[in-house]
């Protein structure tokens, strides 16, 4: 598997360095594209440092690099997380600003799934339409929505679930959610 993962400076790096160690227990070949400003947020909301961060990945480049350190051909899918509006909403007004939203961009262009795991707690009428003009465009737009039907007992859980749910769209066998339904969760 060849993913790509786009990280903006928006809250939600939780999300991101779980899914990022996911694809690194999964022999992922992934690359990395990092915001600059995302380096502060990760540093504020995890104990993982930007050192860490890249070991987990194959290709790493930060968002105002001059090219994409792997062909987004070769890649199977990109994820962007958190992703915030301000992103999606250059992509879809085609005034793509940095190699992220140029990948993401690319990515769609050339057919290939596109997840966006939005970080907006409260969504105003202009961020629906953003949102909506970027999934008629093909992108699965995803906010990081927490599910109560598993019991979570922690963050944690919370956080794997949501890891799982991206897997899926991704058709990535895995055991690390339970399902509607299901009497018993494995942890992955």
């Amino acid at each position: 598997m060849k993913p790509i993962v786009g990280i903006t400076d928006a809250t939600g790096m939780i999300y991101a360095l779980r899914l990022l160690e996911t694809f690194h227990n999964l022999n992922a070949q992934t690359c990395l594209i990092m915001s600059r400003e995302a380096e502060a947020t990760l540093e504020q909301e995890t104990d993982c440092s930007l050192t860490r961060l890249k070991k987990l990945v194959h290709h790493f480049c930060f968002d105002d690099a001059e090219a994409l350190p792997v062909r987004e051909q070769d890649a199977d899918a990109m994820i962007v997380v958190p992703c915030s509006v301000s992103s999606i909403a250059s992509i879809v007004h085609e005034l793509p600003l940095n190699i992220l939203q140029k990948t993401a961009s690319n990515i769609l262009q050339i057919k290939k799934k596109l997840i966006m795991v939005t970080s907006e707690p409260i969504l105003l009428p202009e961020h629906l339409k953003i949102m909506l003009a970027m999934a008629y465009k093909g992108a699965t737009i995803m906010p990081y929505m927490p599910s109560f039907y598993h019991r979570p007992a922690s963050i944690d859980d919370i956080v794997t679930h949501h890891t799982g749910r991206i897997l899926d769209l991704l058709d990535i066998e895995h055991n690390m959610l339970k399902r509607w339904g299901e009497k018993n969760s494995i942890k992955f």
